[in-house]
């Protein structure tokens, strides 16, 4: 039953399916209001750049869902659409079973390393994905949309990444951040590390309480758009590290 496992208020991703049910890149936000059965969900309409998204009746989507308890996927059919109180809504049938989204496994590391992080704003991902689309009429419009994304709002907090890996990190931080908020980090390496990015952008896919640490939060962050230079430099420095770390306890034996 969907309502076990999604909650009201929980993010939720939606890529459009085409008819060999393939999923297509373009992704819209949205969020779980209500719930209609125990197989349909009443979710918001996407809004882009202030802009009501009218998704159309019919239409096959691949969802993912952003809960307490990580993420989830399933195939959705968009059944209807209305108008409730000034509040566009959109009824998705669940046409498959909630799965539980694994993601590639890659050797983990536990460490300690100091991160400056900060959630981007909807307007920077937007700019984010206008430039990674790369359709503009003119150099000009393309430039404005680099110097619009220098000029984003970015709040830097400090954090502590306590667990590494290929695909993602865990990070402790004393700030709130909700599931499927965007961040960027820039983690401090103990070691000199190459990377082609200064920051690495990642998805919060769970949060939790920390009760053995008064007043800190962790946060699972799954990396996004991860470049394959920097997914190697990461996998390298965990190696080298794991080598130092095992040599260490070897030689106090």
């Amino acid at each position: 039953m969907v309502r076990d496992v999604v909650a009201i208020g929980d993010k939720v991703e939606l890529k459009r399916m085409d008819k060999n049910e393939d999923a297509v890149k373009k992704i819209y936000k949205s969020k779980v209001l209500d719930f209609k059965d125990y197989a349909s969900v009443i979710i918001a309409m996407p809004i882009i750049k202030g802009r009501v998204i009218p998704l159309s009746v019919g239409d096959k989507y691949s969802l993912r869902f952003f809960t307490q308890t990580g993420l989830y996927e399933c195939k959705g059919l968009i059944t209807d659409r209305a108008n409730d109180d000034k509040v566009y809504i959109l009824t998705v049938e669940l046409t498959s079973a909630l799965e539980k989204y694994q993601r590639r496994q890659f050797f983990r590391l536990s460490c300690v390393l100091d991160t400056d992080y900060y959630i981007a704003t909807e307007a920077e991902l937007t700019l984010r994905y206008k430039l990674k689309q790369n359709i503009f009429k003119s150099p000009e419009d393309k430039q404005a949309c680099i110097d619009a994304l220098e000029q984003c709002k970015k709040e830097w907090k400090l954090g502590i990444v306590v667990d590494l890996s290929g695909g993602g990190a865990r990070l402790m931080s004393e700030n709130i951040h909700d599931v499927g908020s965007t961040m960027q980090m820039m983690i401090h390496f103990n070691s000199k590390v190459s990377m082609k990015s200064d920051c690495l952008m990642g998805v919060i896919i769970s949060t939790e309480k920390m009760t053995n640490r008064v007043g800190f939060y962790e946060y699972r962050v799954q990396f996004l758009e991860l470049h394959k230079e920097d997914r190697e430099s990461i996998i390298k420095y965990i190696f080298e590290e794991e080598i130092k770390q095992r040599t260490k306890d070897k030689n106090n034996l």
